[in-house]
């Protein structure tokens, strides 16, 4: 089966007001930072995504296929825009919206790759 590239631009998060915040969205509570560019290439069941809001803990995907319930784990490949290869990767969904974004947290990701994502979210 061919895979259907769907883009996912996902809207930058409001950076909190409150110097003792620093680092954190408004309503949430986010462990790693987040980063916009360079794009994340996640190809998972047949469809491929670029995300632009993504970090060391995981990824957030617009229009999302129908996956599961929050809970259900997925498996797949992910990567940078333009890599060649991709590096296998095993998430579980952590959240769902009414719009069809879909929030995955990293639970097996190799070490290179989840070291070039804290670097890249650090330096932004």
């Amino acid at each position: 089966m061919p895979i259907r590239l769907i883009e996912s631009i996902a809207r930058r998060p409001i950076r909190a007001a409150n110097p003792s915040q620093a680092g954190w969205t408004l309503g949430e509570r986010r462990l790693h930072g987040r980063a916009a560019q360079p794009w994340l290439r996640v190809e998972t069941e047949g469809f491929a995504y670029l995300a632009s809001d993504w970090s060391c803990g995981g990824v957030a995907i617009e229009r999302f296929h129908e996956a599961g319930p929050v809970g259900t784990l997925i498996s797949g490949e992910t990567g940078w825009m333009h890599d060649e290869e991709l590096t296998p990767f095993v998430a579980d969904i952590v959240r769902q919206d009414a719009n069809g974004t879909v929030a995955l947290r990293w639970l097996d990701l190799a070490a290179p790759l989840l070291a070039s994502l804290d670097h890249i979210a650090r330096h932004r």
